[in-house]
């Protein structure tokens, strides 16, 4: 029992669904690989899937932390190792499913940052610019000398984009490339959703709309006291709280959402390019093509 079950994608794709019917027919769990679904409270502007749309499936590495809660790349490797471990226990097939590229990187990849501790001289460096020139120039530092972070974090995640400077000035590496020599442990099935650009576009436009539809705004306010904290930068929310702040038209806010959220699928798709493992790429019937050439890598 060493198997394991990877869907991954871009927002909007409809990979919680799949990931649901493919744990149905397997006798899986489902593992969140998504680094703003693990923060509790925080479900409409993520998408979270809900407790009906599970349908009696176990979901693990969703809702384990609160809002404030320090979260790395590391820890997420070894809570979700745990779960999948799990899993196997229990004669049950672990189903990684997300769109943060960078946690199923660094699961597959081994990754480890022990040869990358943190330095408060380096950091304080990059802090002072960050304070003097913006978030956009440190990004644009980052761009400059590990692409493939840049693409997954966020211009506005000033403290993960600081650790990515800190661990390329310390090794000369890459965040993206720190990885173990050692090979993947699991025997991986690596699916990735894919559609065309414009239907998934369609898709994440009437998303948004119904997140508004949903509550998203009593999410935000709710979530008041969280408001200055890392998790609050995710999209949907930094956009309704700049604006809730500022008394902006919600209107505008909608647009806004949507366009990160476009920008942010991107990105994605980008970076799952770049993961460097095989992965097939599922189009059309995702349910459909996925179990045609599983069933028998499963059985």
């Amino acid at each position: 029992m060493n198997k394991l079950l990877i869907i991954g994608g871009p927002t909007g794709i409809g990979k919680s669904e799949v990931a649901v019917r493919l744990a149905k027919r397997y006798n899986g769990i489902v593992i969140g690989a998504d680094s703003m679904q693990i923060y509790k409270g925080m479900d409409i502007g993520t998408g979270k899937i809900r407790q009906e749309e599970m349908d009696g499936i176990f979901h693990a590495m969703i809702d384990i932390v609160e809002p404030d809660t320090e979260y790395s790349v590391q820890k997420y490797c070894q809570d979700a190792k745990h779960a999948i471990a799990a899993a196997h226990a229990g004669n049950r097939l672990p189903i990684v499913v997300g769109g943060t590229g960078l946690y199923i990187h660094a699961l597959l990849n081994e990754q480890n940052f022990a040869d990358a501790t943190p330095d408060p001289k380096i950091r304080e460096k990059y802090w002072t610019i960050y304070r003097e020139q913006g978030a956009s120039h440190l990004h644009d530092l980052l761009q400059k000398v590990d692409e493939r972070s840049a693409e997954q974090i966020a211009v506005n995640d000033v403290k993960r984009c600081i650790r990515a400077l800190e661990i390329y000035e310390q090794t000369g590496r890459g965040k993206s490339e720190t990885v173990a020599s050692g090979k993947c442990s699991y025997d991986v099935s690596f699916y990735v959703l894919q559609t065309e650009r414009e239907q998934l576009y369609a898709k994440i436009n009437r998303r948004v709309d119904h997140m508004f539809q949903s509550g998203l705004i009593d999410e935000v306010q709710n979530l008041q006291p969280f408001w200055d904290c890392h998790s609050m930068q995710a999209i949907g929310y930094k956009e309704v709280i700049a604006a809730l702040r500022a008394g902006k038209d919600l209107d505008q806010v909608t647009d806004e959402i949507k366009q990160n959220s476009r920008r942010y699928a991107k990105r994605q798709i980008t970076f799952f390019k770049w993961i460097p493992f095989p992965k097939v790429y599922v189009a059309e019937d995702f349910y459909q093509n996925i179990t045609k050439t599983s069933d028998t890598w499963w059985q």
